[in-house]
């Protein structure tokens, strides 16, 4: 028995249904009604009746419930006691993220103003987007931190989940250039011509999603085609300044190699688009420590913005 399933089993009693709980515990429906019926093999007895719309708890599920509620609150509330007793020395704020946000974002955000002068123990597991928010989910870090965009793919909206934004990124497309600094690609080939495209695999899905919405917005077709794909925008940007085709990427992650010459923008501000940079978290799940970055974030994200709401005035 695992605790998700637990959470599981909440999550269906608040929703009444099974794709809306699927989707705020950001799963596919047909796992999250495994995870379902594997809590009731192991209770051993129905505790949904799925025969009705909205569903219904059987007698069983009834009973269950409110064990349910208090197991799953005290296991958290252990967890936060045994952290605690553990001391703020031996504490570990634990972070999950994308890649390029851990290698160009993470380093100076964690010394910036805007972060406690009190020094942090941090750990960082990196992965691609869904592994990311698997973590999360699934309790196995403290923290997310990846891109978000009103216009793309919903990142937690629906669940105990709750965000800030901590930073902005633009993701841009370049190329690599040639002995005179020219790009090496245009998107005006000659006519019947193809440009390649390095692009982000499948496994990404966010930054992917998003391109595809620049792309959408697009006034006219662009005549790419993909020449080689990887999950990490760092392995995309060495291909692109060694030359093999253009790139949408992360400005955060070619901002050195423009300024030094080896990879130039090209399509002009209408082929890129702005991404908010947020910070996630499951909400009250946290360590001592935990909830202490948290309401410190929360305080200096609520000063920025009455700060701009006074300039505006």
């Amino acid at each position: 028995m695992e605790l998700a399933w637990l959470e599981d089993f909440l999550e269906i009693v608040a929703t009444r249904n099974f794709s809306t709980a699927a989707s705020a515990r950001n799963i596919s429906q047909p796992a999250f009604s495994r995870r379902i019926k594997s809590l009731e093999t192991w209770v051993g007895a129905s505790l949904v009746d799925r025969s009705t719309y909205p569903v219904r708890l059987t007698s069983a599920g009834n009973m269950f419930l409110p064990r349910c509620q208090e197991m799953v609150r005290e296991m958290y509330r252990l967890r936060t006691d045994c952290r605690n007793v553990a001391g703020a020395s031996s504490q570990l704020i634990t972070f999950a993220s994308l890649h390029t946000l851990a290698i160009y974002f993470f380093p100076t955000w964690v010394h910036s103003p805007d972060m406690p002068n009190a020094p942090m123990r941090t750990s960082m597991h990196t992965a691609d987007f869904l592994e990311c928010i698997e973590h999360l989910t699934s309790g196995r870090c403290d923290f997310v931190i990846t891109y978000d965009h009103p216009d793309g793919p919903p990142v937690l909206e629906a669940g105990p989940f709750e965000s800030l934004q901590i930073g902005k990124d633009r993701l841009v497309l370049v190329s690599g250039v040639d002995s005179s600094g020219q790009p090496l690609f245009t998107l005006d080939p000659a006519e019947g011509d193809e440009v390649p495209y390095l692009a982000y695999s499948w496994n990404d899905g966010y930054l992917g999603k998003l391109i595809s919405l620049i792309r959408s917005r697009s006034r006219r077709p662009l005549n790419l085609s993909i020449v080689y794909q990887s999950s990490l925008a760092e392995g995309l940007k060495h291909m692109a300044v060694a030359g093999h085709g253009v790139a949408w990427l992360p400005q955060i992650c070619v901002r050195k190699s423009i300024a030094q010459g080896e990879l130039v923008q090209i399509g002009g501000q209408q082929l890129s688009l702005e991404m908010e940079i947020r910070i996630f978290r499951r909400t009250g799940s946290g360590s001592r420590d935990a909830e202490a970055l948290w309401k410190f974030l929360a305080q200096t994200s609520e000063r920025r913005l009455d700060g701009a709401i006074s300039i505006a005035r």
